[in-house]
C-alpha cells in the first residue's frame, strides 16, 4: 500500500519541481495605443504601404556589458486558440547571452518595429497587452523604465537628386 501512495506523491513533487524550474516566461505589459498609431496600423492593415509600421520603444532597457539579448514580442492569445500568442516582432542586440547582466550594466532605448500581424491587432485599439520574452538566456529577466509606442510620421517619397 505504501508503494502505491508514493507514486502520486512523486508525480506531484516532480510536477512542482518542473513548474519551479520553468517559471512563466516573459514580462507582460499593458500599453496605451495612441490614436495616431491605431490609425496608421489600420491604414497599413488595409494595404497602405506608405503608412509606417507600429514601433514599440523599450526605454532604459538594462543590458549587460557585451550582452546579446534577443527579445520576442508576443500579442494577446487569439480567440479560439489554445493559448498560443502571435509573434509580433523579434529584436536583438549583438553579443553573448547572459543570465544576469554583466557589469558595467548599460541602459539603452531599443526601437522594435512590429510586423503586419501587429498592424491588424492595433487597428482601432486604445490599449493592448503584450508579452516580452527573452530567447536563449534561461532565467534572464528584463528590466526597463517603460515601454510605449513611437508616434511615427507617414513616410514621404524621397525626391530624386
Amino acid at each position: 500500500m505504501k508503494g502505491v501512495l508514493r507514486i502520486p506523491v512523486w508525480a506531484v513533487l516532480g510536477g512542482l519541481l518542473m513548474c519551479a524550474a520553468n517559471p512563466e516566461p516573459g514580462m507582460t505589459i499593458r500599453l496605451a495605443v495612441p490614436k495616431q498609431v491605431a490609425a496608421q496600423a489600420a491604414a497599413r492593415a488595409a494595404g497602405d504601404a506608405s503608412s509606417p509600421p507600429p514601433v514599440l520603444m523599450l526605454e532604459d532597457l538594462e543590458v549587460g556589458n557585451g550582452e546579446g539579448l534577443t527579445i520576442r514580442v508576443l500579442g494577446p492569445a487569439e480567440p479560439g486558440s489554445s493559448g498560443s500568442r502571435p509573434v509580433l516582432a523579434v529584436s536583438a542586440t549583438v553579443g553573448s547571452p547572459q543570465k544576469v547582466p554583466a557589469a558595467p550594466v548599460q541602459h539603452l532605448t531599443l526601437a522594435v518595429p512590429l510586423n503586419e500581424k501587429a498592424s491588424r491587432l492595433l487597428k482601432g485599439k486604445s490599449e493592448i497587452t503584450l508579452t516580452l520574452e527573452v530567447e536563449d538566456s534561461p532565467g534572464r529577466t528584463l528590466k526597463l523604465k517603460r515601454a510605449y509606442f513611437h508616434i511615427g510620421e507617414p513616410s514621404k517619397p524621397s525626391s530624386p537628386h
